[in-house]
């Protein structure tokens, strides 16, 4: 008989007894009568050995198992008691009780009138008490969990004589997935009802939608507490509906709740300020605008970007505002791209004593905040020494920003070194450009080239250096900067003073540490360990071998006077080992490019070296010192020059040494 049937023809006790009494004898009859799942059940009851006729539930926790069950569903009896509560008091007076239970048929409340729980008391559904299938038979509130469906399980359906008293609806509570409890309604069989199975339904669905709810707002504000960005939402009027903590710390709003709150009367009424409060209550649409609020003494210096809230209804609109801290902005910047000092002294290489005071200079400087200049020709590594002195001084977990001065457009240095405003310019970026001193805020800025500088650029630079400030190109706002500059130039700056081409007072402001690096010609002795490193350093980045030099080699690269210094060092070596085939490099790998030189035109250290010699000069000579070291055996000079015999004699031929 459908449950539709029942109500419109409600049975009494006795006939539902006699109905389940023939269900329990005759197996044909169940399968006519019991819905497939319940039948199910009916037979799985049997299996467990259940006794039919038992007339009461007698399964309890003890008080430990449900403290533990609650303490594991504490969660979703904090969000289903509201529910189970306005359930209750919708169905008061029916006689239905309002039941939940966890995942494993644990009875973790129960809810209803007083006529109602005296009632299910009878039959000990009660706080504690268990309904699973292998310990009571067939059961709503267990099918529901075992099937993860709603179901309706109505008297003589129950698999024991005591509960065919009953008829009970169950709908099961699943989150994210998996089923954690089930909700029922369950009452004397003749206060049955079509519509207990939709309710049970609608309260299971308002707990699943309010634990989704919960936990987006849990994530919500997890997110926004988290975020290093301040984040308020404000609606039409004004009003501040959120911030988060750092929005109430970057506008020094300290801890108070600002909800409520007009955002004109939360920064105070003043023309900075006014111009941000047009955009959040006109719902107009920014995106990383810089601006300066002011609160009291305090200038906030922040980039915000403004979102209208779209809303059909009018009481929802509003804006959400992100705030970044300038500072901030420059820091992160600065970390990802400007930040890019690797060297350190302990990479620099030479035992030369005149480098070496240079070196000892450096370090000592590195403590100071004093601007330093950097003196020396093209390739002798002032870039390294920069980095070196960044990565020693207290600045070295802030940025590095390298600057070269002489590879910028005359019209684009300015915008680089000071960055520029919205409109600054025709081609200027929308929102502005942040500058390299901006950017290497709290850090070094390493301008190379510095002897390159138009004059009128040069004013510039020097009141950045005096007012420790800059102002962007289209701006009239002063930026403080805190940041330790280090020049470089390979130009003789007392010359261009002389022909006034540079400043002598920002000679003076930046050399106020002046460190001439020597070339490489001045340091011969460094050669073959600068070889040997940079060897080292170039297979290990092509992946092969380390190679070396043949002893003639090195003398050939210690008697030339490399014009390029250590740069052209390098490229000489990268080349040489690129070309190379074995693991020693010869002479003959090097001389072609050496004698693509021409005439040498750096003052000698030694007579070798002279101006008048060419590398033709050193080349004969160098084997001439080669055949009487060796007392003139052809073949052990051949050998230690690296050359193969058939090259030896053609040099000994070409120089007239036979």
């Amino acid at each position: 008989m459908a449950l539709a049937e029942i109500i419109h023809h409600p049975l009494t006790y006795d006939e539902i007894r006699q109905k389940w009494l023939d269900l329990q004898k005759d197996p044909e009859l169940r399968k006519r009568v019991l819905p497939p799942e319940i039948l199910d059940s009916w037979e799985r009851s049997s299996q467990y050995k259940i006794p039919r006729f038992t007339r009461e539930n007698a399964n309890f926790c003890t008080e430990a198992e449900l403290r533990e069950a609650q303490e594991k569903s504490r969660y979703l009896m904090e969000i289903s008691l509201p529910v189970m509560e306005s359930l209750q008091e919708f169905v008061a007076g029916t006689g239905f009780v309002v039941c939940l239970i966890d995942a494993n048929a644990v009875a973790l409340k129960a809810l209803g009138d007083q006529e109602s729980l005296d009632w299910a008391k009878g039959a000990n559904l009660v706080r504690g008490s268990l309904w699973a299938e292998e310990l009571i038979g067939t059961n709503a509130g267990t099918l529901s969990v075992s099937l993860a469906r709603p179901i309706s399980v109505y008297a003589y359906e129950y698999y024991c004589l005591f509960a065919i008293v009953s008829a009970a609806s169950f709908c099961p509570i699943i989150d994210n997935g998996c089923v954690i409890g089930s909700i029922g309604m369950t009452a004397r069989f003749e206060r049955v009802s079509n519509h207990t199975l939709g309710m049970v339904v609608a309260a299971a669905k308002h707990i699943e939608s309010k634990m989704v709810l919960d936990r987006v707002s849990k994530y919500h504000q997890v997110v926004m507490e988290s975020m290093s960005d301040g984040v308020m939402v404000v609606d039409s009027n004004g009003t501040v509906t959120y911030m988060n903590k750092n929005c109430l710390k970057m506008l020094g709003l300290g801890n108070t709740s600002p909800v409520g709150c007009k955002i004109y009367e939360l920064l105070g009424n003043n023309g900075d300020n006014q111009y941000f409060v047009n955009i959040v209550t006109q719902g107009r649409t920014v995106t990383d605008e810089f601006i300066v609020l002011t609160n009291g003494k305090t200038q906030i210096r922040c980039n915000i970007t403004c979102t209208p809230l779209n809303s059909p209804n009018p009481y929802g609109a509003g804006s959400v505002i992100i705030i970044r801290e300038n500072e901030r902005i420059n820091h992160i910047v600065g970390k990802w791209i400007g930040r890019s000092a690797k060297m350190t002294f302990s990479d620099i290489v030479g035992g030369n004593s005149k480098f070496q005071q240079v070196i000892n200079m450096a370090k000592s400087a590195s403590s100071s905040n004093s601007n330093v200049l950097l003196l020396g020709e093209s390739g002798t590594g002032k870039d390294i020494i920069a980095q070196a002195m960044h990565n020693e001084s207290p600045r070295k977990n802030n940025p590095f920003v390298a600057i070269n001065c002489a590879a910028l457009p005359r019209e684009l240095i300015a915008s680089e070194l000071f960055g520029y405003e919205d409109g600054a310019f025709t081609g200027a970026k929308k929102g502005g450009n942040i500058g390299k001193f901006e950017l290497a805020n709290q850090g070094t800025i390493f301008l190379d080239e510095i002897g390159d500088v138009p004059l009128d650029l040069q004013v510039a630079l020097l009141r950045v250096l005096e007012e420790k400030s800059v102002i962007r190109l289209g701006g009239t706002k002063l930026i403080p900067v805190n940041v330790r500059i280090i020049a470089a130039t390979n130009k003789n700056l007392e010359e261009e003073i002389a022909r006034n081409r540079f400043r002598r007072d920002l000679y003076y402001r930046l050399g106020v540490i002046r460190l001439n690096i020597p070339p490489l010609r001045e340091r011969p002795e460094d050669i073959p360990c600068l070889v040997e490193h940079f060897l080292r350093v170039i297979c290990q980045r092509f992946d092969k071998p380390v190679k070396k030099l043949t002893p003639g080699t090195i003398e050939a690269l210690t008697n030339y006077p490399w014009p390029g210094n250590i740069r052209e060092l390098q490229n000489v070596l990268e080349g040489a080992v690129q070309l190379a085939d074995s693991d020693e490099i010869t002479f003959d790998y090097l001389k072609e490019y050496l004698h693509l030189e021409a005439q040498v035109e750096h003052p000698s250290v030694n007579d070798r070296r002279d101006a008048s010699l060419t590398v033709v000069d050193v080349e004969r000579q160098m084997i001439a010192d080669y055949l009487k070291k060796h007392d003139y055996n052809k073949n052990e000079t051949a050998k230690a020059l690296g050359m193969s015999r058939r090259t030896f004699y053609r040099r000994l031929h070409k120089y007239g040494l036979l």
